[in-house]
């Protein structure tokens, strides 16, 4: 019933903007029409709004590329939006030109609600945006960065025991290796310290985020004349302030704490939120902000580095022959006995490896849709007008499947990249030769960090574990599909079965000796 009460009366809504609001006719002749990008024919009123699938839309848009062009325009309601499936042309708008492209569209759900307008992910192009950016750079500049390798290998070793003590459970696994690294990173505490709430809590939060974000998750984004309905009509609104508290609750007890209480861990002597707090004067953020810039820190590292050490256990098990390939060159470095595990310090002579990690983004981009950008000012490209206050959307997963850059896109083949291996190889390397992680001044500000935290992680799983298709009732191999994938702005793949066994007793033993050492 209220449903259908705020589905009826948002449409009643929509149609009255369209009557009242739309552009007065002019007596002057009406200039000639700018051309714009080509798309698929609009439905009436809504434009494309119903015709984009919630699910996997980046599929939607790659479809829509092969019939219309690399450049298509869509309409949501009588909002522009811009998909660009072709890097160059994401390169030349959303870098050379970023001053004009790095806003966001305001979204009234996760933006206004549910993030108070403080959120980093969420931010138009202004103060509030360059004040989180450069508290984000001091902490994720590469020079930077390489003082967590201490921590990541720590992290990683929990990993392995996670993976020894409980392989089935791999998925959430992966989920709790990504985020202790950041949870300690930036508060200086050990996420299970508190017996596991503080996970649950974050990983609540980061997956009703990345779907909530999205657009057309909420009809009030599309039509933001919703926003004045009053309480009693607008159940979501309620809702998305739910979720706020929720999210306050965490992040500000959590920096809280960091300012009383400064926590060495290892290498460690301070954390990402205690700077927060030593420089808050000079970055003026508010209590809100500080916590959205600290949670946001954990949230991104968390949903994505999951996500690409899931699908590396799919890409290795469709593909076998690379697991052994990169298998076999961590043997030749660290030795065949187990006794020796890898660190970053072998970076430079595990070339393969290197490349497989970089295949892993390319392959399966975690954020295959990309985050949507935001033109501020009108501008015309490749003989195309882009009017001002478009949603540019880079489609990154028809980048990745390029034939022309990627030949045999659809094939997970880490050899592609040896050829462009710079030595000494350096982790930041790892962000090149795909797109994954964004353009211009909203690509991911953390991409150093997470790039250094899959490749150990990966490296590890390789060298310790040997990781094989699981097998039905039958006997049969059970095979996993890449097609099988999770909704919202970033893509996992669904739970699959597979088996993940130690080497040896040798490679077990010497991950207990490990973490004994580490751990006590």
């Amino acid at each position: 019933m209220y449903t259908i009460l705020y589905t009826s009366t948002a449409l009643a809504l929509a149609y009255a903007a369209f009557f009242f609001f739309r552009p007065k006719t002019s007596r002057e002749p009406s200039p000639r029409p700018k051309r714009t990008p080509p798309g698929p024919p609009p439905h009436l009123l809504v434009g494309h709004t119903f015709q984009v699938p919630q699910t996997r839309p980046w599929l939607y848009f790659d479809e829509l590329g092969k019939k219309y062009g690399p450049i298509i325009r869509l309409s949501l309601a009588g909002d522009d939006v811009v998909v660009l499936n072709d890097a160059k042309d994401a390169e030349e708008l959303l870098n050379r030109r970023s001053a004009n492209y790095s806003s966001r569209k305001p979204l009234v759900y996760a933006g206004k609600h549910q993030s108070k307008d403080k959120r980093l992910v969420l931010l138009s192009y202004g103060e509030e945006l360059r004040k989180q950016r450069a508290a984000f750079h001091a902490m994720l500049q590469p020079r930077v960065v390489d003082s967590y390798e201490a921590a990541q290998e720590r992290e990683s070793l929990r990993l392995l025991r996670y993976t020894l003590d409980k392989p089935e459970e791999s998925y959430l696994n992966a989920k709790r290796y990504s985020a202790s690294i950041v949870y300690t990173l930036t508060y200086g505490k050990d996420l299970d310290d508190d017996g596991g709430d503080d996970l649950s809590a974050i990983l609540d939060i980061v997956e009703g985020f990345i779907q909530d974000c999205y657009p057309g998750a909420h009809l009030v984004d599309t039509f933001p004349i919703l926003d004045f309905l009053p309480d009693s009509l607008a159940p979501w609104r309620k809702q998305a302030f739910d979720k706020h508290e929720f999210e306050m609750k965490l992040y500000k007890r959590l920096v809280l704490e960091a300012k009383n209480k400064r926590t060495g861990l290892g290498n460690l002597t301070d954390c990402f939120a205690s700077r927060l707090w030593e420089d808050s004067d000079k970055l003026k953020l508010d209590m809100v902000s500080l916590s959205y810039v600290a949670g946001s820190a954990v949230e991104a590292g968390t949903d994505t580095t999951a996500a690409t050490v899931l699908w590396f256990y799919m890409a290795v098990l469709l593909y076998p022959e690379t697991f052994k390939k990169a298998q076999a060159e961590i043997d030749s470095v660290v030795g065949v006995d187990g006794a020796t595990m890898p660190t970053f310090k072998n970076m430079n002579d595990l070339p393969y490896c290197f490349a497989l990690t970089k295949e892993v983004f390319r392959w399966q981009p975690s954020a295959p849709g990309g985050f949507p950008h935001y033109s501020d000012n009108d501008d015309e490209y490749n003989g195309y007008f882009i009017k001002g206050k478009t949603m540019v959307i880079p489609n990154i997963w028809s980048m990745h499947r390029n034939e022309t850059e990627f030949p045999e896109a659809d094939k997970f083949m880490p050899e592609r990249y040896l050829k462009d291996i710079v030595y000494p190889i350096k982790s930041t390397a790892l962000t090149e030769g795909h797109y994954g992680f964004g353009f211009g001044r909203r690509g991911c500000p953390g991409k150093y960090l997470g790039v250094q935290t899959i490749w150990i992680a990966l490296v590890r799983l390789i060298w310790g574990f040997n990781i094989t298709h699981a097998k039905d009732e039958n006997g049969n191999v059970i095979q996993p599909n890449p097609a099988n994938s999770t909704p919202g702005i970033t893509s996992k793949p669904e739970s699959f079965p597979f088996e993940i066994t130690p080497r040896s007793p040798a490679h077990e033993e010497t991950i207990r000796r490990e973490l004994n050492a580490v751990f006590g």
